[in-house]
């Protein structure tokens, strides 16, 4: 997103108050579904047994925040809201970071996380998971890039650890 996107976008939003509503909501509840979906996804795995999946539905999320945690301190990207020198869409605390998005990949690994549970319920995850993202670029508080990096790393833990083996 470029600068004249970004200051459009948030402009929008600004003139936009119910649409604004509607974001922050999305921006601040659906990242909370997600740190609620895992715990559940796990206790309903160990019900039904514990198996090499459930410790998986465990270590893989973790390892996946680890790893976009360490990336984004090698890469320390500003945030689009640093870099075009305004405030963001929705305020929030910190800077830097930006890439990949910690959130998108989190939300994403959990939805890739519910495979061994349910497929349906791992494609309604992902779903949410698309809208976490968008949220993120919409906010203003990330990159598409960011998105779509934070996406593909757990996609593709994923599909390695919950599909392949």
């Amino acid at each position: 997103m470029n600068k004249e996107r970004y200051l459009y976008n948030k402009e929008w939003f600004e003139n936009h108050q119910k649409s604004l509503k509607v974001l922050k909501f999305l921006y601040k509840t659906l990242p909370l579904l997600m740190v609620f979906a895992l715990p559940l996804l796990v206790l309903f795995k160990g019900l039904r047994g514990i198996d090499h999946d459930f410790f998986r539905m465990i270590y893989i999320p973790f390892f996946v925040l680890v790893v976009i945690t360490i990336l984004r301190k090698i890469v320390k990207r500003q945030r689009p809201y640093e870099k075009y020198n305004t405030e963001p869409v929705i305020s929030r605390d910190g800077n830097g970071d930006s890439f990949p998005s910690r959130h998108t990949a989190s939300a994403f690994i959990i939805a890739m996380a519910a495979i061994p549970v349910s497929t349906l319920v791992a494609v309604a995850l992902l779903i949410v998971s698309l809208l976490i993202g968008i949220s993120r670029i919409l906010s203003g508080v990330h990159y598409i890039s960011d998105v779509v990096a934070g996406a593909v790393v757990s996609i593709l833990t994923g599909v390695v650890f919950f599909i392949i083996l």
